[in-house]
């Protein structure tokens, strides 16, 4: 079996795992529901922004402080974005398990 055929039957074998179908699963509940869709744009814009703050060390307007904590509590009392937060971090922890173990596979002829 080649390398091509290989990484064609792990992602085969990635598409059938239970954290994708979850993912995939949690993804559709979000994008049929429209306020919960904007709610996780809003979520994911504030998590930019906070970095940004973080990384430039700058202080956060009480305002802007105000509107990202308001929305991280609308985020943590809505089920449906919980649930695909959750799924959505099991889905990338195996992704990332699988980039170690092939990166740590090719790392050792670089030794």
């Amino acid at each position: 079996m080649g390398v091509y055929d290989t990484a064609t039957k792990l992602a085969s074998e990635i598409k059938n795992s239970k954290e994708y179908k979850d993912f995939r699963r949690s993804m559709k509940e979000v994008k049929r529901d429209k306020n919960c869709e904007e709610l996780l744009k809003a979520y994911r814009s504030s998590q930019v922004e906070l970095q940004a703050h973080m990384i430039q060390r700058k202080e956060i307007d009480k305002k802007t402080k105000k509107r990202i904590e308001d929305t991280q509590k609308k985020v943590s009392n809505n089920k449906k974005l919980i649930n695909y937060l959750n799924n959505e971090q099991k889905f990338t922890q195996l992704m990332n398990n699988i980039n170690n173990i092939i990166g740590k596979t090719v790392e050792k002829d670089y030794e």
